[in-house]
């Protein structure tokens, strides 16, 4: 009645389209979505007031999921160097299968950095030879290396001593 009168003068329109309005908008939105309150403050009261408990876990637990999904797994640099030369052992040992005598040129260049990466010295042993026995070779070289690495960061260290105060002249002199 008189909502539907007062939305018909605001938005100039017939109150026959704004009851159609009304209408769809009643049986398409629950009622959560309905509420249009303008403080953020006053519509999250309303939005968590107007459905059930069962609703708000599931909402809870779906944006605890979204977070999540979103969260930054934490990996160490070397564990993740393992990981990536793992898929070019992979990719090798394919090549292997298929009996072809050079490693793929996408391949080289990702097998040259990934090796590079872990020592300057590995990547002269690797050289211009693309036969896969040698890169394989190679890469369980590096790999050999950065498993070297991850479990050195694995280990527990001391924190590093942080002096508070100087070794001043005037300190010296009163020990």
């Amino acid at each position: 009645g008189a909502e539907v009168a007062l939305a018909a003068l605001r938005f100039g329109a017939d109150e026959a389209a704004v009851e159609r309005h009304i209408r769809l908008e009643r049986d398409l939105f629950p009622v959560a979505v309905r509420r249009r309150e303008y403080n953020p403050l006053v519509k999250g009261a309303f939005g968590v007031a107007s459905i059930g408990p069962m609703e708000r876990t599931c909402l809870e637990i779906a944006r605890a999921e979204r977070v999540a999904a979103f969260r930054r797994t934490r990996v160490s640099r070397a564990r993740r160097s393992v990981r990536e030369s793992d898929g070019l052992l992979e990719l090798i040992e394919e090549c292997r299968l298929r009996g072809w005598r050079l490693v793929p040129s996408t391949l080289w260049s990702a097998v040259v950095r990934a090796v590079g990466d872990v020592d300057s010295g590995l990547r002269d042993e690797l050289g211009i030879n693309r036969d896969p026995d040698h890169v394989a070779d190679v890469l369980f070289s590096a790999q050999e290396v950065l498993l070297a690495r991850v479990r050195q960061a694995e280990q527990p260290a001391l924190a590093p001593i942080i002096p508070l105060f100087r070794d001043t002249p005037r300190a010296a002199a009163a020990q």
